[in-house]
Formats: structure tokens, sequence, C-alpha cells
């Protein structure tokens, strides 16, 4: 991969801030606020065609990869973004979609694997992210390579009734169920609280930077919920289009604002790679929703 072009940074970050080598592949310094235990600081990270398609929808290519292309520089990021979190956050319709994707710094970019160890000890953090596997109805593959990764943490975060799913089965070593509610006596919700969700993260787990990698449906949840705070978004130079038998899936999915109460965000910074643009906003958090995904 080339090194990222910074073009525009809103307030420029010391190179200091990462190790020579991510600081040259990133183009600059990466600095991440955090959050507290009663509300982590959640960040998304997505890639999109310039139509703003972010799925393929179609089977062996619903993940981003075929968006981006496969770029270096965008798993380079998504490697970052991974190695600066505590939680990596997404639906079950993602953990199946792209089946066999584990969701950990090296997986995505293993060139840069050492440097994203040193990176996460260097933040005081041990380990890789915790993995949090959002499913409404319990319904989860446990054949997944995500529950099967030696040294990975994985949580699976679902309703009352998905809990219930769940316990007949038999968890691999690492893997845990937990039933996400508002209140002790919610035990009847179809859906899942993003803000108890982070809650319980920042509460029980230590979770101070929360990283959510989709898909479109649980975005739409934390955009619902005012919890998302920062947008990276690789715009891919590419066409994708769709039709009545193409439905492809768009950055944000059920929900649908008007022009008075859509949500506008701050450009921090815009980095180059070839024709791939790499944005970073921010946005500020308001109100507050649910998840009834898969």
């Amino acid at each position: 991969m080339h090194p990222l072009n910074t073009l525009y940074e809103r307030e420029p970050e010391p190179a200091e801030t990462l190790a020579p080598t991510l600081a040259d592949r990133y183009g600059g310094g990466f600095v991440v606020a955090e959050g507290t235990a009663a509300r982590p600081y959640v960040l998304a990270n997505f890639v999109s065609t310039l139509d703003g398609v972010v799925s393929y929808n179609r089977p062996g290519e619903s993940g981003g990869g075929p968006v981006s292309g496969e770029s270096d520089e965008d798993h380079m990021v998504m490697g970052l973004l991974r190695a600066r979190a505590d939680a990596v956050i997404f639906g079950a319709g993602s953990l199946h979609g792209d089946s066999g994707h584990v969701r950990t710094p090296a997986f995505i970019y293993p060139a840069l694997a050492e440097e994203y160890a040193a990176y996460r000890e260097r933040l005081g953090r041990t380990g890789l992210p915790l993995n949090v596997v959002v499913s409404g109805s319990g319904r989860v593959d446990l054949r997944e390579p995500t529950f099967h990764t030696p040294g990975l943490h994985v949580l699976i975060a679902t309703t009352a009734t998905g809990a219930t799913r769940l316990a007949s089965d038999t968890l691999p070593p690492g893997v845990e169920v937990r039933a996400i509610t508002d209140t002790e006596s919610d035990t009847t919700a179809e859906s899942i609280p993003l803000d108890a969700l982070l809650e319980l993260l920042g509460r029980d787990y230590a979770v101070r930077v929360a990283l959510t990698e989709g898909g479109p449906k649980l975005l739409a949840g934390f955009v619902t919920a005012g919890a998302l705070d920062e947008l990276f978004l690789t715009l891919a130079p590419q066409l994708a289009g769709r039709d009545a038998a193409n439905p492809r899936l768009a950055l944000v999915e059920g929900l649908a604002f008007s022009p008075a109460t859509a949500p506008w965000s701050e450009l921090i910074s815009l980095k180059r790679a070839g024709s791939h643009l790499l944005l970073r906003y921010r946005f500020q958090r308001t109100n507050s929703g649910r998840f009834s995904g898969s």
C-alpha cells in the first residue's frame, strides 16, 4: 500500500501519537476521544460507492471488500480503528453475510499485525478488542470462526427471548450471552436498546471506545439512539446502482429523516489513497433508540 495523503485536518494531530510506521502509513497522527463507564465513545467505519451503496447484497459479495475493491489503504485504516477500540460491535447479519471474517486488527491487515499489537499495548489495552455480536433473535451460527479464534472474547448481545434460545446451545470457550433490557422488568422486548448495551459495555467490560462496523440497520440504531460520535467513511470511486431485482444497502437502512430532522456532521479529516477518499466526520448525540435486527 501507499501512505495516505492527508488533504485536510480540522485539528492536526501530532505524528508521535502513532509509532513511526503507523504514522507514515496513516499520513499523520491519530487521536480518538474516550468515553466513560456510563457512555463509551462510539465510532463507525464503513466503505461506500459514489452512489451510496455499502453492500452489493449478493452471496459471497455482501461485505465491504467488493465495495472498496479490496483496498489496502481502507483495510489498513480498518485495522487501526480496531486496534484503537475496546470493543467491535456488529450485527448477526454482518456476521453471517461476511462469513469467515474475524473482526480483529491483524485479520483485516496482517502486514501491520505487530504494529497494531504494539499500538494497543502503548494505549494500555491488552489482548484483542471484545467482539460484540448484536442479535435480537439469538439466531447465531456458532460455527463461525469469530467464536473459535484463540484469545478473542465474544459477547452475544440479545433479548431475553434470544438468550433463552441460545441457552440450549453449547457456547465455545470465551463466548458469553447477555440479554440487554432497559430495566430489570423489561423482559419482553423484541429489540435491543443500544443505549443500554453501551452502558453495559462501559460498566461491565471497561469499554471506553466502541467501534461499529455494521450493518446499515445497526448503524441506524446507533443514529436513532443518538449514540454515534464519529463516522469513518471510505468513498470508493465506483457506481453500483440498484434496481428491483438487486436491492442494495445504503449507509443507513430502516430509518428515514426529514430535512428538518436529519443529523448533520462536522468534517474532521480528509485523506486520499489513489482515487479513494477517506473521510472522518463528528456527530453530536441526541435521542435514544433500539435495534431489532436478526
